[in-house]
């Protein structure tokens, strides 16, 4: 049996029509598709989720689209990277192999754009350390370069650096002409690639380079906070358009991490980015949320027991509520549902297994193991449940109590108000617990925390 769903695999090329588009964004996809392909000045767009939003999913499956629309793209995972010690470089490593993959090595062009990637990129790191030229020429190209591709770049590059201060000094005082003309040299190269990786038709618009940057928030603060001022002041070029993924809340926190906590950090962010694209959902219908839509795919994909008598349903409901209140996302989910998947697949069919608490056990397991330890013990009591589970009105019982409250109260409270009627008291004879309390302890022991086989 599997308690994690296999990873999606998403190919380059695969587009929203694959059947992998579990939140039907391909509408969204069409938007932001027309977006960069219409605007001619250079963008930085932020696609703002919180982690285990599917931002990542959803940023490939574009990305396919892209591809498929003749956009030369770039993918770059900023967290798998950050241990690159200039962002500048690992920004022209990407640009450097996908010029490589499609600009015809007759044409000598990408030979030129690594040239001025380097002289830029050179002086960028110069001052940064103390580095002799072989760990100068490996840092300021991120490893595509080697010592004899700097060869008659100037003699100051094979020189080791006397101090960051007084390098960074020297090189602000004496050099500012050169400075700004490797910049510019570096920047009209990069303007020029899109149409050379991707020529237009006769009376065509030209179509921009698209380079996606994810996890951004994720990464050390200092190599966020890079990526964002090199894109700024040497690649915010007309035909390249920059889309990060990312949760802003989080890269706020770098920003302060690194400036201070007194600093704004969104109007420090609001410098570096153009356009936010939120990933959010608006449904009228709950039931056709996002997270139920994944909930519908984890169980297929998992293997759960549903139908008739099956707890599913009951502990779905209760575990999404819980993760919107606590603003939590997709992986949270997982986690829920690969306790549901060995509860429920490790339980024997004729084991009492009620979905209407086992959804609260199972966020208490994750969220809050002072409770269910008490659960464990048979000292969860009822005040404590409502205060975490936060049942939701039934608009059906004229505010009384919904299925889920009742099934906890039933079981917890101390006398059972006549109301209840029958409710629940086959329970005792059927499976033979000593009292109603002795359920939640059972659920708790050896339905949620079952590891033998049924």
């Amino acid at each position: 049996m599997r308690i994690y769903p296999k990873p999606l695999e998403i190919g380059d090329n695969e587009g929203f029509s694959t059947g992998k588009d579990l939140f039907a964004k391909a509408d969204l996809a069409n938007g932001m598709s027309n977006l960069v392909a219409t605007v001619e000045d250079p963008l930085v767009i932020a696609f703002d989720g919180q982690w285990g939003s599917g931002k990542t999913t959803f940023l490939k499956l574009w990305a396919g689209e892209l591809r498929n629309a003749g956009h030369p793209v770039i993918f770059f995972d900023a967290f798998e990277n950050d241990y690159v010690e200039d962002a500048f470089a690992a920004l022209a490593r990407e640009i450097v192999e996908l010029a490589e993959e499609q600009i015809p090595a007759t044409e000598r062009v990408t030979d030129s754009f690594k040239e001025k990637a380097t002289n830029l990129g050179a002086l960028l790191f110069k001052g940064a350390a103390r580095l002799g030229v072989k760990a100068a020429v490996r840092a300021a190209s991120a490893g595509v370069l080697s010592s004899d591709d700097f060869s008659g770049l100037g003699e100051d590059i094979g020189k080791e650096v006397e101090g960051a201060a007084e390098a960074y000094m020297e090189q602000l005082l004496y050099q500012p002409r050169k400075q700004k003309e490797v910049a510019e040299s570096f920047r009209i190269a990069l303007a020029n690639l899109p149409a050379l990786m991707s020529p237009p038709a006769e009376g065509e618009p030209q179509k921009p380079l698209v380079f996606i940057i994810d996890e951004l928030d994720r990464c050390k603060p200092h190599f966020a906070l890079s990526l964002l001022e090199r894109i700024k002041h040497f690649m915010a070029v007309p035909n390249v358009h920059f889309v990060l993924g990312v949760h802003l809340a989080q890269l706020q926190g770098s920003v302060k991490y690194a400036y201070g906590g007194t600093i704004d950090a969104a109007a420090y962010l609001q410098k570096f980015i153009n356009l936010t694209i939120l990933n959010v959902e608006a449904v009228e219908d709950e039931r056709r949320s996002d997270l139920h839509k994944y909930a519908r795919h984890l169980a297929s994909s998992l293997s759960i027991r549903g139908g008739h008598e099956s707890p599913l349903d009951a502990s779905v409901e209760t575990i999404i509520r819980l993760i919107r209140y606590e603003g939590m996302g997709f992986r949270t989910l997982e986690r829920a549902f690969a306790i549901l998947a060995l509860s429920i697949g490790l339980t024997p069919k004729n084991r009492l297994q009620l979905g209407a608490i086992m959804g609260g056990l199972v966020m208490m397991k994750m969220l809050r193991p002072d409770l269910y330890r008490k659960a464990k013990l048979g000292t969860l009591t009822l005040p404590e449940v409502k205060e975490f589970l936060r049942f939701p009105p039934d608009e059906n019982r004229d505010g009384k109590m919904g299925w889920e409250e009742k099934w906890w109260t039933y079981l917890l409270i101390e006398v059972v108000p006549e109301e209840f009627g029958e409710f629940g008291r086959s329970l005792s004879f059927d499976y033979s617990f000593g009292s109603r309390p002795d359920i939640v302890k059972h659920t708790a022991n050896s339905v949620i925390d079952r590891l033998l086989p049924a």
